[in-house]
């Protein structure tokens, strides 16, 4: 059996590089990544400016999200926003941001109708996450099919 020099990440690249159909799917891949957050970036432009208004210094829901949540000042706005049109991305950071315990006043009640009302698996799994993050099961045990998301309560103190 003959020796085979393995190939280096350096070579791998430049064998990626020289793929005109791979270059091309990448290329594609950036410009649908960068259209998805120009269409993003206009859509929660009112909703940033609605948080910025209350005092918070943010350039996206998804600021709160990849941080400890929305602080309580700030869910009031974002239920306001659950209530208009929005990207379902930005609807899902809306709902992530609100995943917190400290929301449960002022965004339980609505999230619970949300998720009685959705048919979509997906978004209804943001939902029963959200509600799993502030709530025990046994209170939300009455909604269509939240047995399926039970495990999402099961880590709730209390």
């Amino acid at each position: 059996m003959k020796d085979r020099k393995a190939k280096t990440a350096a070579d791998f690249v430049k064998e990626l590089e020289a793929d005109e159909e791979y270059v091309a799917r990448m290329a594609h891949k950036k410009e649908a990544a960068a259209e998805l957050e120009r269409v993003c970036a206009a859509d929660e432009g009112t909703l940033v400016q609605d948080l910025r208004a209350g005092g918070f210094a943010v350039s996206s829901v998804w600021d709160f999200v990849n941080g400890s949540g929305a602080p309580a000042p700030a869910v009031a706005t974002l239920v306001r926003h659950l209530d208009l049109p929005h990207h379902p991305r930005i609807w899902d950071g809306i709902v992530r941001a609100l995943s917190t315990q400290e929301a449960r006043a002022g965004a339980f009640s609505r999230l619970t109708q949300l998720y009685g009302a959705e048919t979509d698996p997906a978004r209804r799994w943001v939902l029963a996450n959200a509600l799993g993050s502030m709530a025990k099961f046994k209170e939300v045990a009455d909604l269509p099919d939240i047995q399926r998301y039970k495990d999402l309560f099961d880590n709730h103190a209390g």
